[in-house]
């Protein structure tokens, strides 16, 4: 490629009939200026293209570190949420172990405070059965027993007519 330089330094041989050597020389000058105005923008712009260049390079390279960024950080957020989909599944796990042996625990507590209720109950049925026989065997031999007295022979030759009443043998709740 020739340059404004050797533009200015090229010399050429006058010749007849030819050109005017100052129209030339003229004409040769204002090349070169334009030349040169032309090699100084290309030289910005060269510049400018290499300043985009390493600027899309760098935006390059932060587009690559935003995806390894946002795969790392969906990785992460898949981690996290199957972790936290298994403790849930672990809590509920132990929360309905832990409810069933509560569960059992108060069935059997139930059924053992049933079983001792019934019996209190059959005691106290068979307690008031005894003591319903007790009271008429006390009756009876009171009934029996010989005066001292005539009018304490009249009053024990008269039964008791007051009636008794009948005690039914269903527990008192």
């Amino acid at each position: 490629m020739i340059t404004a330089k050797e533009i200015d330094s090229r010399m050429f041989e006058q010749a007849k009939p030819g050109y005017k050597p100052e129209e030339v020389d003229e004409f040769l000058k204002e090349i070169s200026a334009s030349f040169k105005e032309l090699q100084a923008q290309i030289a910005e712009k060269d510049k400018k293209m290499a300043f985009l260049v390493e600027t899309v390079k760098k935006f390059k390279q932060e587009e690559e570190d935003l995806k390894g960024a946002l795969i790392y950080a969906q990785k992460q957020s898949r981690e996290i949420i199957a972790e936290a989909q298994q403790k849930a599944e672990q809590i509920i796990a132990e929360a309905n172990v832990k409810s069933d042996e509560i569960i059992g625990s108060t069935s059997v507590r139930r059924v053992k405070e049933q079983e001792a209720f019934d019996a209190l109950r059959k005691e106290v049925a068979d307690f008031r059965t005894t003591l319903l026989e007790m009271y008429r065997d006390h009756l009876s031999l009171i009934n029996n027993i010989p005066g001292l007295d005539e009018e304490d022979e009249e009053e024990a030759e008269e039964p008791v007519t007051e009636p008794i009443e009948e005690v039914s043998e269903e527990p008192v709740v």
